[in-house]
C-alpha cells in the first residue's frame, strides 16, 4: 500500500513538473498581439489589489473569468509599497505576486503598471509623501532630488514580480512605463531611465506605455522599444483613427476603457449607463481591438489613500469608496453592465465555455450600533515640536492625519487672520474657542479675528483631505500650512507643531469632550455570523471610522457617499470594535449595518460658483469674439484675428445645439500669445451663471477638470435657466491672448454651445 501510495504521490510530481515546464510565449507582432505564435486579442478588466481585501481576490478573478476576460490589469501604489524611504511591503494585501499567482489559477493573464506614477484617483497618484519632504522637487522628472528614489523602487518591485513573467513561467504578459505621461510632460530622460531600469531588472516582456490620442501626447511620451496604446472613455473609433496616423503598425490597444467615473466629496455619484458605454466596447471587440476595461472592480481606498483632482485654486477630493459605477460594484456585485458586455464577447466568440458565477458573497445587517464618547482630540496630544515658522506635515516625516499649530501671545489684536494656502482644512480656536473653519475646496483663507487683553493661545488644526494625484499640482501637495500665518498682513512667528498620524487611536487616554474639538468615540458589537455590511454613517458628520483597528475610510455627510464598505473577512463572529474620530457634534452618534450602498449628496450651496440673483454685466467693449462653434466631437480651437491682453476670460453661449435652453463644456482652455495653452492650474473658475446640481453633477469646475467624460452643464432639472450662460475664468495675472480651446461633452449634441461671445478684460467684470 505504502508503494502504491508512493507512486501516486511520485506520478502527480511529474504531471505537476510537466505543466509548470509548459511555456507561453507573448510577442507584439504588427498591428497585432502574439501568444503563442498566434493573434491574440486581449479583453481585460482592471482591478488592484491594494484596493480588494486578499481574501476576497479569488472571488473577483472568477467573476472576471466567469464574464469573458482573459487578463487582469493592475497598478502597483509606490506609497502603499514604500510608505517610509527604504522600508518596503509586499505582504498581506500588497503581495503582487501572490495577486499573480491566484489570476493564473484562475486562467488569467495579467499586464502590471508599476508607475513609478499611477494616478488612479490614489493619493499623489501613487507617488510618496515623503518625496515632499525636500521643497523644489520636480515629481515625474529627472530631477536628482526624484528620480533615483523612482528606479531604486522600480529594481525592488521587479524583484517580486519578474518571477511571475511569462518569461518565466508565469502569466504576466506586459509591464508599463509611467503612466499617461505625454499628457503630462515630456522629458525623455526620465522615461528612458525607467525603460532601462526594468530591463536591467530582467523584465524581458514587452514594454508598453499609455496615452490619450493624439500625435502631440504621443511625441512627448513615446520613447524607443515600448508600445504605445491609447486610453479614453468613448469615441472609439474616431480615436484609433488617430491612433493609427501616428502608429500604424502597433497593436490596437485600447489600454484604459473607462466604465465609469470616480466621486468626490460634494458631488453626485457618477452614474454611466450601460447604452453609454456598449458600442463603444462593442465595436472594439467585433474589429479585434484589445481592450482593458478600466474598472471591472474598482473596490474601496481604504486608510488615507483616496486622492484629488485640483491646483492652486481647484481641489476636490475623492470619497473612500472606489465604486467607479464599474461592472463588479464595490463589494463585488455584478450589474447590468457585467452582463452587457459579457453577451458581446460571447457573442464575438460563440464556442467560449464560460464557468458559473461564484455564489455571491453572504451579506448581513447590523443592528444599531450606539457609540460611546472616549477621548477628546484635544487631550491627546503629542509631544510638541517648536518652530518659528509653520512646518508642513511632510518635513516632520508625517504622511498624512492631522497637525496642531499652536501660537502662544499676549495682548489685545484684531484684524483678519489669513492662513495663505490651506492644506486642506483648518479648524480655527481661540482660547479653546472654535472660531470658524478654512476649507481648501471652498478657496477659503482667512477669518475675522480679535483677541482682548491679557495671554492667549491661537491654535490650528489642519486636516489632510488628500493629496491631488493629477497634472502638475502634484509637486505643490505639502499638508499643513505651507505659506504662514498673518494677521493683518503681519506674519506671526513662534509655532508648537503637534503631529496626528493617527495610525494608532488604541493610544488615546479617555478623557471628558471639548467643545469643537474633534472627539473619539468607541463601541464593541457582537456578531452570530460575518458577511459584508455597509455601515450607514448617517447619523455622523464628518471624520474617520475604524473596525477592529482597521482604518476603513473617511465618512461626511455631504455625500455622496453615506456607507462605508466593510468585507466581512475583516469582521469577527463574536466581538468587533469601531472606533470613530468625529469632526462635528453629532445628536446621535450611532451607525448600523445595512446590505446596499447609499449614494445620498448633501447639496452644499457653497460649492456653486454664483449667488442668488447675480448677474453678470458684460460691455461691449470687452467682447472679441463672436460666432458658431461646430457641432462634433473632439477638440476645437478658436483664433483670435489679433492677440489680445487681459487677465478675466468669459466665454457666453447664447444657443446650444439641439435647440435647448441648457448650454455644456466638457474643458475650456485658453491660449497665450504664442498659441500654447495656458496650464489649467493657473486658473481660477470666478463665476458660472447657474449649474445642475439636482439629477446630475454639472459644476463648472468641471469644465477645468481635465477629463472629457465630465463636464459643466446649466440648470436644467428643476428651474431651467435660459440662454445666455456665461462662465468667468482669472489668469492670475495679465496676459496676452491670441485665443481658446473648447472641447464640446461626448456623445449627445443636445447643449453642446453653438453661438458664443467671448470676452476679454484686464479688470474684473462688474455684477449686479
Amino acid at each position: 500500500m505504502k508503494r502504491y501510495l508512493f507512486l501516486i504521490v511520485l506520478i502527480s510530481s511529474f504531471i505537476q513538473a510537466s505543466a509548470q515546464s509548459v511555456r507561453h510565449t507573448f510577442a507584439v507582432g504588427k498591428k497585432e498581439f502574439l501568444l503563442d505564435g498566434k493573434p491574440f486579442q486581449i479583453i481585460s478588466g482592471e482591478m488592484h489589489y491594494a484596493r480588494i481585501p486578499r481574501p476576497y481576490w479569488r472571488d473577483r478573478l472568477r467573476k472576471a473569468k466567469a464574464m469573458g476576460l482573459n487578463a487582469i490589469c493592475t497598478y502597483m501604489f509606490w506609497n502603499a509599497h514604500e510608505p517610509v524611504q527604504g522600508k518596503f511591503d509586499f505582504s498581506g494585501n500588497l503581495d503582487v505576486a501572490e495577486f499573480c499567482k491566484e489570476a493564473a489559477e484562475e486562467g488569467l493573464w495579467v499586464i502590471v503598471r508599476p508607475g513609478p506614477y499611477t494616478c488612479a484617483e490614489w493619493d499623489l497618484g501613487g507617488l510618496p509623501s515623503w518625496l515632499l519632504k525636500k521643497k523644489g522637487v520636480v515629481l515625474r522628472s529627472s530631477d536628482p532630488n526624484y528620480m533615483p528614489q523612482t528606479l531604486t523602487f522600480l529594481r525592488r518591485a521587479m524583484d517580486e514580480l519578474k518571477g511571475s513573467l511569462i518569461t518565466k513561467g508565469g502569466n504576466v504578459l506586459m509591464v508599463q512605463v509611467e503612466n499617461e505621461y505625454g499628457v503630462y510632460a515630456g522629458d525623455k530622460v526620465y522615461l528612458n531611465a525607467i525603460k532601462n531600469t526594468l530591463l536591467d531588472a530582467g523584465v524581458d516582456v514587452p514594454l508598453f506605455h499609455c496615452d490619450w490620442a493624439g500625435k502631440n501626447y504621443y511625441d512627448k511620451g513615446h520613447v524607443e522599444g515600448v508600445m504605445p496604446s491609447i486610453n479614453f472613455g468613448g469615441g472609439a473609433e474616431k480615436n484609433f483613427a488617430i491612433f493609427e496616423k501616428y502608429a500604424p503598425d502597433a497593436p490596437r490597444f485600447n489600454s484604459e476603457f473607462w466604465t465609469g467615473w470616480f466621486d468626490y466629496w460634494g458631488g453626485k455619484h457618477e452614474v454611466h449607463s450601460v447604452k453609454e458605454k456598449l458600442d463603444d466596447f462593442k465595436w472594439m471587440i467585433d474589429n479585434g481591438v484589445s481592450v482593458n476595461l478600466y474598472m471591472f472592480h474598482g473596490g474601496t481606498s481604504n486608510g488615507f489613500f483616496p486622492g484629488a483632482n485640483g491646483s492652486s485654486s481647484y481641489f476636490t477630493p475623492y470619497i473612500t469608496s472606489y465604486d467607479y459605477d464599474a461592472l463588479l460594484n464595490e463589494n463585488g456585485e455584478p450589474n447590468d453592465k457585467y452582463f452587457a458586455f459579457r453577451d458581446v464577447i460571447l457573442n464575438k466568440y460563440p464556442n467560449l465555455k464560460l464557468p458559473a458565477l461564484p455564489e455571491p458573497i453572504k451579506k448581513i445587517e447590523v443592528p444599531e450600533i450606539s457609540l460611546r464618547a472616549y477621548a477628546s482630540l484635544k487631550d491627546n496630544l503629542p509631544e510638541p515640536r517648536y518652530f518659528e515658522t509653520p512646518q508642513y506635515m511632510e518635513a516632520l516625516d508625517q504622511a498624512s492625519g492631522m497637525i496642531l499649530y499652536a501660537h502662544d501671545f499676549s495682548g489685545a489684536k484684531k484684524g483678519n487672520l489669513e492662513v495663505k494656502r490651506v492644506m486642506d482644512r483648518a479648524t480655527i480656536y481661540l482660547d479653546g474657542k472654535k472660531l470658524g473653519v478654512l476649507d481648501r475646496r471652498l478657496n477659503q483663507t482667512s477669518l475675522p479675528f480679535a483677541a482682548g487683553a491679557g495671554a492667549h493661545r491661537l491654535e490650528i488644526l489642519v486636516e489632510h483631505m488628500a493629496r491631488v494625484n493629477f497634472g502638475s499640482a502634484i509637486d505643490h501637495e505639502r499638508k499643513g500650512i505651507t505659506e504662514g500665518v498673518y494677521l493683518n498682513g503681519t506674519e506671526l512667528k513662534g509655532w508648537k507643531h503637534y503631529s496626528l498620524p493617527l495610525t494608532n487611536i488604541n493610544d488615546f487616554k479617555p478623557s471628558a469632550p471639548r467643545e469643537g474639538y474633534p472627539q473619539l468615540y468607541k463601541a464593541e458589537f457582537d456578531l452570530g455570523e460575518t458577511g459584508d455590511t455597509y455601515l450607514d454613517t448617517r447619523n455622523l458628520e464628518k471624520g474617520l471610522l475604524w473596525v477592529n483597528d482597521r482604518l476603513i475610510g473617511r465618512y461626511w455627510f455631504i455625500g455622496p457617499q453615506q456607507t462605508l464598505y466593510v468585507p466581512g473577512c475583516w469582521l469577527n463572529k463574536g466581538k468587533n470594535r469601531i472606533a470613530v474620530l468625529e469632526m462635528g457634534q453629532p445628536k446621535n452618534p450611532s451607525v448600523r449595518g445595512i446590505t446596499q450602498q447609499v449614494w445620498e449628496t448633501q447639496v452644499d450651496s457653497s460649492l456653486l460658483h454664483s449667488r442668488p440673483g447675480q448677474k453678470l454685466i458684460l460691455g461691449s467693449k470687452q467682447k472679441v469674439l463672436s460666432g458658431e462653434l461646430e457641432n462634433k466631437e473632439g477638440w476645437q480651437e478658436i483664433k483670435f484675428a489679433a492677440s489680445q491682453q487681459g487677465r478675466y476670460i468669459c466665454l457666453e453661449s447664447t444657443s446650444s445645439y439641439g435647440n435647448v435652453p441648457y448650454s455644456s463644456v466638457a474643458e475650456l482652455r485658453l491660449l497665450d500669445a504664442e498659441g500654447n495653452e495656458i496650464p489649467r492650474e493657473q486658473y481660477a473658475l470666478l463665476y458660472a451663471d447657474s449649474e445642475e446640481f439636482g439629477e446630475e453633477n454639472g459644476l463648472a469646475s468641471l469644465l477645468m477638470d481635465n477629463q472629457p467624460t465630465t463636464f459643466w452643464h446649466t440648470r436644467w432639472s428643476k428651474d431651467p435657466a435660459v440662454q445666455p450662460h456665461q462662465v468667468v475664468i482669472d489668469l492670475g495675472q495679465l496676459k496676452g491672448l491670441s485665443g481658446f480651446r473648447y472641447l464640446p461633452r461626448m456623445k449627445n449634441e443636445a447643449g453642446r454651445i453653438k453661438g458664443f461671445n467671448l470676452y476679454v478684460s484686464k479688470t474684473p467684470f462688474a455684477f449686479r
